[in-house]
């Protein structure tokens, strides 16, 4: 109830304002001096804003580009070598005040919207409203506090949408890929952490999302029949991944497959990926896991809801190895069910991770 109220508070504050002190769409500078780049929600989003901010880099060389990213979630634009500074985000009002005390003294000459949660269109607009390009496509009814919204209209790619924005904003054209590089230190670190088995050829299997998507999830019987298969046709060692959400489902694969390491909660964003650089296979149902795989290089097979759809959501690079098995049903429309994921058979699996390994 408080949070609806602070939401439709806001919105209508936001009104007022825009009609008090309109943004005025000046011509965007060429040459900038300081980008902001906001990109706050998910894994997968900020991976999908990652080559929008490549193209911000290349079009503006000479601009120190800061990402403004959750404060929880910040690994990725961490991980991009071409953002200049990490700042965190937060939705406390002291957490808003001081990123706008900290741009308002230093103002960015260019404040690009991505992939974001509401309540960062009033702080963008405060920044800086007459240089605010914002990603239309994501929450149209906050468009009126941008200078120049942006809606993306001839393709539903979650990398190239955001990639457009950024060309309207003096980007250069980059290839629409994802992201995210794993540093030495941690390719190092990993290999001491995991020294008895990580020379050891084995696979990742994702066993999970968060809690809000869980309609995402693979059942956990279906797991536990792809482990017993795997482990009487290859050799490879299986890693169990996932947060502490996927715990209990995690633990009941383990109980029914001794022979799995599970790290499930046991490992940082920052490991996962150092061990998507290393292993041969990736299993995942969960997109922001998925779009790591991607954006690594790994080979990935992926079991996607429909509500997912795979020529949004998958790599253009004819290069990427993935193999994308598409739930079909018969009456796709929301709400999903947590039984949905029951459609993709676990022969389908079989024959994808069978195809993905001999491909090797």
């Amino acid at each position: 109830m408080w949070n609806r109220f602070v939401k439709i508070t806001t919105f209508w504050a936001s009104k007022l304002l825009a009609r008090l002190l309109p943004p005025r769409p000046q011509p965007l500078p060429r040459h900038a001096r300081l980008i902001l780049v906001f990109s706050t929600i998910g894994i997968g989003d900020c991976l999908f804003d990652s080559a929008a901010i490549h193209s911000l880099k290349l079009g503006h060389p000479s601009a120190k580009l800061i990402v403004c990213a959750h404060r929880t979630r910040q690994a990725v634009a961490l991980h991009n070598p071409f953002v200049d500074e990490v700042v965190p985000f937060g939705k406390s009002p002291l957490r808003q005040l001081r990123l706008f005390w900290r741009f308002r003294r230093n103002r960015p000459d260019l404040v690009v919207v991505l992939h974001v949660n509401e309540e960062v269109y009033p702080l963008a607009y405060w920044i800086n409203r007459d240089a605010t390009v914002t990603f239309a496509n994501l929450y149209e009814r906050f468009a009126f506090l941008a200078a120049h919204p942006v809606k993306v209209e001839d393709t539903q790619h979650l990398v190239v949408m955001p990639l457009k924005v950024a060309q309207y904003a003096g980007g250069s054209a980059v290839a629409p890929r994802m992201i995210y590089q794993v540093k030495a230190e941690e390719s190092v670190a990993i290999r001491r952490r995991f020294a008895d088995w990580i020379d050891h050829p084995y696979v990742v299997f994702q066993t999970g999302g968060g809690r809000i998507f869980f309609w995402r999830d693979w059942p956990v019987e279906n797991y536990v029949t792809i482990l017993r298969w795997f482990s009487d046709h290859f050799p490879h060692k299986v890693i169990l991944t996932g947060g502490v959400e996927n715990l209990e489902r995690a633990n009941a694969m383990e109980r029914a497959c001794p022979g799995v390491i599970n790290l499930a909660g046991k490992t940082t964003l920052e490991e996962t990926a150092a061990l998507l650089q290393l292993t041969k296979m990736l299993l995942s149902t969960d997109t922001g896991i998925l779009h790591l795989g991607f954006a690594i290089g790994c080979p990935v097979v992926c079991l996607l809801h429909d509500l997912c759809p795979a020529e949004n959501l998958c790599p253009l690079d004819r290069s990427a190895r993935y193999i994308a098995l598409q739930l079909k049903r018969s009456h796709p429309r929301p709400p999903p069910n947590a039984r949905d994921m029951e459609g993709i058979s676990s022969d389908e699996v079989k024959g994808a991770i069978a195809g993905m390994l001999a491909a090797q």
